[in-house]
């Protein structure tokens, strides 16, 4: 359940949940608070008038009490992404018209949220997002949602170059009923985001939004801009709605300066890439988001379930396989596109997905033989995945 759905909840006593009206009841219907209980209870005794009425009423405050703090406690913990492995997710486009392919897009969603993955990034880096519309941005987050279903987890990218606009599309994002929001900082102008524009702006998007503030760090794509771990716990500390991390930089120092310093129940550090995935869970990381979980969802997947089952030998013996046949993909989102089209879209049973994951104009597909070199690198890791 997203989060702000709860938040609304703790605030509903529970007669009013069953739909009992202050006239039903021998008090006021009031939110419940820490002493109602104990107050209610000191009236009723002085007032020696503990009719069955008063006492199901008593009751029915104390089960609220309940719901109350147990509600409290859910939604402090679900503020935090849960650990496992996420797939930043690509685009389908229509090859003739150039626009987005929504049939394709909502089975290539459903497939990925039944292949172990613990939740899902729409528009994250490799999704294309900053060549989307405002517009399609949104229509893929509904897709989403509507092809996942109402509880599985989704961050949604929010990426934008001032805090107006990336408050619009956080805005768009718990509308449309995402859980999560990973945000970049505002690097257009890379000399001017000096500590103090990064401070104040994630110190406005925290504040401001509805949803759980995930906080991503990708040097590649922010003219250089690098949140060191200093900065990104000093901001986890400062404030409450930012309780997670992407680290895209690859570094498992930070994961493990991070681990250190913020408890797993308040923070999730998430590697950026799944080819260091077991080095960062071995210094306290929450799993990876990682494009390349794309293309072998369930194998990534596996590796997380191995080493958290302590099966370390396997777990190392298939990181290392995936690793190799993740190699030609770190040539860009062109060739993750088209490793997932051979691959796990067609797993999906999407046809004509080669020409439905070409990169969006103006950019270009792979040659072909960087294509040939793309299929004989991951033909070993195609054949494990096809028996998980």
């Amino acid at each position: 359940m997203p989060t702000t759905l709860k938040a609304r909840r703790i605030l509903v006593p529970r007669a009013e949940r069953q739909g009992r009206t202050s006239a039903q009841c021998p008090e006021p219907i009031q939110p419940a608070t820490p002493h109602a209980l104990s107050d209610l209870l000191y009236y009723r005794r002085r007032q020696h008038h503990l009719t069955g009425q008063s006492v199901r009423y008593i009751l029915t405050r104390a089960i609220d009490q309940i719901y109350y703090f147990s509600d409290i406690l859910i939604m402090s913990f679900s503020k935090v992404p849960p650990s496992g492995v996420w797939a930043p997710a690509v685009t389908f486009f229509d090859p003739k018209t150039d626009t987005l392919d929504t049939e394709s897009q909502a089975k290539y969603y459903s497939y990925l949220s039944k292949s172990g993955l613990v939740g899902l990034v729409i528009l994250g880096t490799n999704a294309e997002t900053f060549l989307l519309t405002r517009d399609e941005r949104k229509t893929l987050l509904q897709t989403a949602r509507k092809a996942c279903g109402a509880d599985y987890p989704i961050m949604a990218g929010c990426g934008g170059h001032s805090t107006r606009q990336v408050l619009e599309f956080i805005a768009d994002a718990a509308e449309a009923g995402a859980n999560y929001v990973l945000v970049l900082p505002p690097a257009y102008f890379g000399k001017a985001t000096t500590p103090a524009v990064i401070d104040n702006f994630y110190a406005d998007i925290a504040t401001e939004s509805p949803l759980p503030v995930v906080l991503y760090n990708f040097p590649g794509v922010c003219n250089g801009v690098d949140l060191d771990s200093a900065t990104i716990a000093n901001l986890a500390k400062k404030h409450s709605n930012i309780v997670g991390v992407k680290l895209t930089c690859g570094s498992v120092a930070k994961i493990t300066r991070l681990a250190a310093e913020l408890p797993p129940e308040r923070f999730a550090t998430f590697g950026g890439q799944s080819d260091f995935l077991i080095g960062g869970l071995s210094v306290g990381s929450a799993g990876c988001i990682a494009a390349f979980a794309n293309v072998f969802p369930k194998s990534i997947a596996q590796i997380y379930k191995l080493y958290k089952e302590g099966k370390y030998q396997e777990a190392l013996k298939l990181h290392q396989k995936a690793a190799l046949a993740e190699q030609p993909c770190k040539s860009g989102i062109a060739a993750t596109k088209y490793a997932a089209a051979i691959h796990s879209a067609k797993a999906a049973g999407i046809e004509g997905a080669v020409e439905k994951l070409k990169p969006r104009r103006p950019y270009i597909e792979p040659t072909d033989a960087a294509k040939q070199n793309i299929a004989a690198q991951m033909a070993e890791l195609a054949e494990i995945e096809n028996k998980l």
